[in-house]
């Protein structure tokens, strides 16, 4: 038969916080969406990209590092393969990118 002491440890037992699952570091990039014009003055466009990277997964997150939605939003690193360029690549999948009318402009992602 327990005795009161044991209930109280057995109680003390049971509300012990539980270990907090830590979350990935949530990084941040730049992607160009719209190269500048010099001719007309417009800067160009940019993007900010979050993303987290955990073992060989890159997941594109929110600034506070939710998971965005969509099912291209995570990719399984290759070899040789970064996880910056990968967010990048993810990121701006989709998206309509425009240049200016300058025939050697060449998109580095």
């Amino acid at each position: 038969m327990a005795g009161w002491a044991d209930k109280i440890r057995a109680h003390s037992a049971s509300k012990q916080p539980k270990p907090r699952k830590l979350r990935p570091a949530v990084y941040s990039t730049s992607a160009q969406t719209r190269a500048p014009d010099e001719e007309t003055g417009d800067p160009g466009a940019v993007m900010q990209v979050h993303y987290t990277f955990d073992g060989n997964e890159v997941r594109l997150t929110d600034a506070k590092g939710s998971p965005l939605g969509g099912k291209t939003n995570s990719y399984v690193l290759q070899p040789g393969e970064t996880a910056l360029r990968i967010a990048t690549r993810l990121a701006l999948d989709g998206k309509e990118r425009t240049t200016y009318a300058a025939p050697d402009v060449a998109w580095v992602v």
